[in-house]
């Protein structure tokens, strides 16, 4: 037989006819009895194999392969090359995004070589409709670091269109294993290590609707995928060995529903660490422009803002649990009336709140040896925002729209460090860098309402919330509030128990300290909605805070140890100055904060599922950790020794009330 051409096929039924219809007449006229079609359809929930049985009896050539497992697209090639016995064997997407006649291109034009491939990048290609910029974007760094990793020089491995020879195809068979995206770059990194010759072929593509490619998640693993393969031929294949034997099982478990927790919390990540970066520029440009009275100023207005935010951020939290609930239940079209009325209340709220503030602005500014009432005034004016944004970002974040929340955070962290430094350069103070801050906060709110709108479609109806809200808000403003106490009073009473410089000081130390405490919540965010319940907890909870702590875990240890180890050249980095007696508290800041930050994932895990009982151990700690420090605040290193031990208790008492005897089947929403 001349010819082989596999088609994977999962859920394809609305698209599959057409490709059919196309390729079929196209390859019985051109090659008759010496031309085989092997779909193989996996996993799919649909009518895809009917369809596909449906064209049998006209086309002889056509074999149709039903795998009810989803194998991915890898998979389903390997089980089509399995049964292929052509001369030259290929495959094309079902899609039918490449036309007969371009695939019929690679047949004729592999020449003396082992492979061919299609390409979208290669000179006179034809591409239409072009495709949108962020995925051509992807689509050039994807290349680029298959490049850098594997040194192919193929100018677009995801292209769906490939041939190779039957000689080449079995001297590869028995290494293919990686699936799903990252498929196309395991095969031709093995042609590449046999010794076989690849030839690039330009071809003409056409953008079909109904892509099932989502950028941001199917970036992240493909991108971990492309490592995993890199580490199995290296000196470093044992780390994917000890990965396989101990995350593996936890990662995907019998009988448990993949909950996509790593995936989701990658795309978190990669989008928190351009914030983490511009955050950090952030700090380290203030700290560089500023003097240090100053810039403790601003350390202690942001300590503020965040003593602020932490518990009213109870509010995107408790909107996030009902939109997730309304999602599993099936009622989405509740959300709009939620998001209208918690709007209307923050504005009320919001403006009572900035009123008093007002009215008591002097007695503030005199508290916390403030020059001005200004900084209070903007660190107000932030937080209202900072809320009323973030109850956006929590309706996004139920409803699992994880790209929306994690560009949002990246743009407004680029925004405040471009407006802080311009303002601080034009000759202000921490009142310019405040201003930054406060406009970055507004750009949050305008993106979410836009972000929402999208997602949802709407934002219109009767505003109305479901029973009990601001119930559930309540109590978890008390947990929050326990633990925005022990996260950032320290700040705040740094600025008043030292002097101004020692308060500039302290607040470098706790600047890169937080790096610890702000690294693993979008693994956080991740997780919640993915749990909620009315207070059942079931074996797939477990399972998804299983390994949620182990993910923060590793990034916990990770940034610790490299926090600690160049403690000297970050904070000079960070600071522009040599801090060599602040090393010490720098390295005790970090591993004493990591219990803290592991306890976040434990509140929120009970909050998720209406447990409130947390509250009352972070409510003692707070209470305990404040008392220690209003008599033990004679030097910097007792306030740290103090948060470490404030940290670890709150931790273990977290641990405590996770409800370890109780699991049930299913867990009930409302």
């Amino acid at each position: 037989m001349r010819l082989s051409l596999i088609v994977p096929a999962h859920n394809e039924e609305s698209r599959i006819g057409r490709m059919l219809d196309a390729y079929l007449p196209f390859m019985a006229a051109r090659y008759g009895n010496d031309v085989e079609v092997i779909v193989v359809v996996n996993g799919s929930t649909d009518g895809t194999a009917r369809v596909v049985q449906g064209y049998s009896a006209r086309f002889q050539q056509l074999r149709c392969i039903v795998e009810p497992r989803g194998v991915g697209k890898g998979g389903a090639l390997i089980l089509g090359f399995r049964e292929a016995r052509g001369e030259l064997v290929g495959f094309v997407d079902a899609d039918g995004s490449t036309p007969p006649a371009a695939f019929q291109d690679l047949v004729d034009r592999i020449g003396t070589a082992d492979a061919a491939v299609a390409s979208r990048w290669c000179q006179g290609a034809i591409v239409s409709p072009r495709q949108p910029l962020l995925r051509r974007m992807a689509s050039r760094v994807f290349n680029l670091l298959t490049w850098l990793l594997f040194g192919l020089r193929v100018t677009d491995t995801q292209c769906g269109a490939k041939l190779m020879r039957r000689a080449a195809l079995l001297s590869i068979m028995g290494n293919l294993g990686i699936t799903r995206w990252a498929f196309d770059v395991d095969l031709l990194f093995q042609l590449k290590r046999t010794g076989n010759s690849i030839v690039e072929v330009p071809t003409t593509w056409h953008d079909v609707a109904g892509s099932k490619l989502q950028i941001a998640a199917a970036s992240a693993e493909m991108l971990a995928a492309i490592i995993r393969l890199r580490l199995l031929y290296s000196p470093f294949r044992w780390i994917v060995a000890a990965y396989d034997r101990i995350i593996g099982p936890i990662k995907v478990s019998d009988g448990i529903e993949r909950d996509h927790l790593i995936g989701h919390s990658l795309v978190l990540l990669m989008c928190a660490q351009v914030a983490n970066v511009g955050n950090l520029i952030f700090q380290a440009a203030m700290m560089r422009m500023l003097d240090e009275p100053q810039y403790g100023t601003l350390a202690a207005m942001l300590g503020l803002f965040a003593a602020i935010t932490i518990p009213l951020g109870a509010l995107p939290w408790a909107v996030a649990y009902f939109t997730a609930g309304f999602l599993k239940a099936g009622q989405p079209h509740r959300v709009a009336g939620l998001m209208l009325a918690v709007t209307r209340d923050l504005a009320i709220g919001g403006a009572i709140v900035l009123l008093m503030i007002f009215i008591c602005r002097t007695r503030l500014a005199g508290y916390l040896h403030l020059d001005g009432s200004a900084p209070l005034l903007l660190i107000t004016l932030a937080a209202f925002l900072s809320v009323v944004g973030s109850t956006f970002v929590g309706a996004l974040q139920g409803l699992q729209a994880f790209n929306w929340v994690a560009g949002i955070g990246a743009a407004s962290s680029f925004v405040r460090v471009a407006l802080a430094a311009a303002l601080v350069a034009a000759g202000g103070t921490a009142v310019g860098s405040l201003i930054g801050h406060t406009s970055s906060m507004l750009l949050v709110t305008l993106v979410g309402v836009f972000g929402f709108r999208q997602v949802q479609g709407t934002l219109a109806g009767a505003a109305k919330r479901p029973p009990g809200f601001y119930r559930y808000s309540m109590q978890y403003v008390i947990a929050y509030a326990g633990y925005a106490l022990l996260m950032n009073a320290d700040l705040v009473l740094a600025k008043h128990f030292f002097s101004a410089d020692e308060a500039g000081r302290y607040a470098v130390v706790a600047m890169v300290g937080r790096i610890i405490l702000f690294l693993p919540q979008p693994v956080v965010m991740a997780m919640f909605p993915k749990v909620v319940s009315s207070g059942d907890i079931s074996r797939a909870d477990w399972h998804t805070l299983t390994k949620a702590l182990l993910l923060a875990g590793c990034l916990l240890a990770a940034t610790a140890t490299m926090c600690s180890v160049f403690a000297g050249p970050v904070l000079t980095i960070l600071s522009g100055t040599q801090s060599a007696e602040l090393v010490p508290l720098v390295r005790l800041m970090v591993w004493g904060l990591c219990p803290l930050s592991l306890t976040f994932f434990i509140m929120n895990f009970e909050l998720a599922q209406r447990r409130f009982a947390i509250a009352v151990p972070l409510m003692a700690c707070a209470a305990g950790y404040l008392a220690c420090l209003a008599r033990w605040h004679a030097t910097m290193q007792q306030v740290v020794v103090l948060l470490a031990i404030a940290g670890a208790v709150a931790f273990l008492a977290s641990v405590a009330c996770l409800p370890w005897r109780r699991v049930v089947q299913d867990k009930s929403l409302w």
